[in-house]
């Protein structure tokens, strides 16, 4: 009854999500299917990563993870997601996003900051081969809606979905022996985007498939006010 797809009165929080998510059947051995799952999610990471050293063999996920397990002088939390894998020092970190919109400055730029201190190579040689990236885990009906590209492809035996960065123009050059303003520096796009409606693919079971599409219906329908979605409240007759 994990993935019920009656109405039902459910938390709306990203927690409540990605924990079900994760913990109740993506990652869980237990579950039909899941060496497949992970084939394709390394395949999918290493697309959205650009890299082909992130490659889990033997997954670990833990949820909510504060950086002073990591870093001794560190207290705000490094992801809501982090897998790894401690044979082969891949760390995943996935900040994730359901109803609520992800910024640059809130939720990769700090991330990244926390990072760079966590996997100090001279403060850390014992991570220094270690492979780790962040992500951003969000709902591409959200990114279609805000305008932002987003590009199909087609890997072998699963349609997945990549996020196309904007092309950003070059700041024109000042001419030699003008004074002009200070140059404002151009923010990069973030790229390492995941999307839920891409895991949901993944997954075999069809009432896991069925309750993702019925929670991520409301990122666009309901982002403002999900307690009066149906989703959120008892039919008459189970009352």
């Amino acid at each position: 009854m994990i993935f019920a797809n009656a109405p039902l009165i459910e938390s709306e929080k990203e927690r409540n999500l990605y924990t079900k998510f994760f913990a109740g059947y993506f990652f869980n051995e237990f579950t039909p299917g899941y060496s497949k799952r992970i084939v394709l999610f390394n395949r999918y990471i290493q697309e959205a990563a650009g890299r082909e050293d992130l490659r889990l063999e033997a997954p670990n996920v833990s949820f909510d993870t504060h950086a002073y397990l990591m870093h001794e002088r560190l207290r705000s939390k490094l992801s809501d997601v982090l897998i790894t894998d401690p044979t082969r020092q891949v760390f995943l970190f996935i900040e994730t996003k359901y109803l609520t919109n992800w910024t640059y400055a809130a939720d990769v730029a700090k991330g990244l900051e926390r990072l760079e201190k966590v996997f100090d190579a001279q403060k850390k040689p014992h991570l220094a081969d270690a492979k780790h990236h962040y992500f951003v885990l969000t709902s591409r009906r959200k990114e279609e809606a805000a305008g932002r590209p987003v590009q199909s492809y087609t890997p072998v035996n699963s349609p997945l979905f990549a996020y196309t960065p904007p092309v950003i123009p070059a700041a024109p050059e000042t001419p030699p022996g003008v004074q002009g303003e200070a140059p404002t520096a151009v923010k990069q796009p973030f790229t390492s985007l995941l999307y839920w409606e891409d895991l949901a693919l993944m997954c075999d079971r069809s009432e896991v498939r069925q309750y993702m599409e019925a929670r991520l219906k409301m990122c666009i329908s309901s982002s403002r006010n999900p307690h009066k979605a149906k989703y959120f409240l008892p039919s008459a007759s189970s009352v």
